[in-house]
């Protein structure tokens, strides 16, 4: 291809891409395609929840135990422990951050006397009221996402129930010779599914015990939701260690320099742990991405769907890269790129 078609390729899709904006802007085609994701988004979270009970369902079901029976176990011992959480630690939360408000509005904060011309300093320049719109918005997110997943459970219960793969049931509509592709990358998709969620799950329970044990010492009080705190954050790849343990340090130096110097220390050592033993033994088998593309992928998922997304994105960036490959052996680059060429 010589520069002068080149040239005139570049022009005519510059040109095409114009109009589609002012078309998209026109219609207001984002706002449609906004709504049409909210409406199928809890089938998307279903699908996810179904594709990743369907491994541990199969391993209980026997001929002994139907996979009905199975089913409807796992998904009411899903329930009982939302209701459990909601019932005991949600009010308990819910108290304790209104508590936390109304101690501040009142100005009854216990603090180190050192902190007190630096709370002052963020009330004159209204930065406490500017964390608490991100307070605000963050519950937001959180009751959207809860109404979503308690949606997509329910949906998934009768997938799983049912027994109705609709991602094989879509495969079989393909030409026969991609169909043995397409099911060897859903099995892979499975697998790594499965693999990352049992060791996130791993990984959680040991950090939070060792996290646990030192904070019994330091903070007894509220040792268990220091533990359970800094073990959530830590799910979060790369910045998780520091979204998680910058707040209880400088929670436990308000309160005594002496607690704050020890929180420190202990979080280092357990970020350390945590980073070069933990971690590299239980997610060997199924993340083995470099860390700057981990670092785009916590980005983009984690502006896409918030906080679920950057605990996620690991998963999302091999469902990514799985299905790009995908891609490639079906040859669509190369089936697009001769089409382009064509014109």
């Amino acid at each position: 291809m010589n520069k002068v078609i080149l040239a005139k390729n570049i022009i005519i899709f510059s040109i095409c891409a114009i109009l589609l904006y002012y078309v998209f802007t026109l219609f207001q085609i984002g706002n449609l395609l906004c709504y049409i994701f909210n409406l199928f988004f809890p089938l998307m979270i279903a699908l996810f929840f179904h594709f990743l009970l369907d491994p541990i369902i199969n391993y209980f079901s026997s001929e002994r135990l139907q996979r009905k029976i199975v089913v409807v176990h796992i998904y009411l011992s899903l329930t009982l422990l939302f209701i459990i959480g909601c019932y005991f630690v949600a009010p308990y939360i819910l108290n304790q951050c209104l508590r936390f408000y109304n101690q501040f509005c009142q100005g009854n904060l216990k603090l180190n006397p050192i902190f007190s011309t630096i709370i002052q300093f963020l009330e004159q320049y209204q930065v406490i009221d500017y964390l608490m719109n991100i307070l605000n918005g963050w519950t937001q997110s959180v009751l959207y996402w809860v109404t979503n997943i308690l949606l997509a459970m329910g949906i998934s219960f009768y997938l799983s129930y049912d027994n109705l793969h609709l991602i094989e049931k879509l495969i079989i509509y393909l030409p026969f010779d991609k169909q043995g592709i397409c099911m060897q990358t859903l099995k892979k998709l499975k697998l790594i599914t499965y693999q990352f969620m049992k060791s996130m799950v791993l990984d959680f329970g040991f950090f939070f015990f060792m996290c646990l044990i030192p904070f019994f010492f330091i903070d007894e009080s509220l040792a268990v939701w220091i533990a359970l705190f800094l073990a959530i954050t830590n799910l979060i790849p790369y910045i998780g260690p520091y979204i998680g343990g910058i707040p209880v340090v400088i929670y436990e130096y308000f309160i005594n320099p002496e607690l704050g110097y020890a929180a420190f220390m202990s979080v280092i050592v357990l970020q350390y742990l945590e980073s070069s033993y933990l971690q590299p033994y239980l997610f060997s088998k199924c993340i083995k991405l470099h860390p700057i593309a981990l670092f785009i992928a916590l980005t983009f998922f984690g502006d896409l769907f918030g906080v679920v997304g950057m605990i996620f994105s690991p998963l999302f960036l091999s469902y990514t890269v799985l299905l790009l490959g995908l891609l490639k052996e079906l040859r669509v680059f190369s089936k697009v790129y001769s089409i382009v060429m064509k014109e």
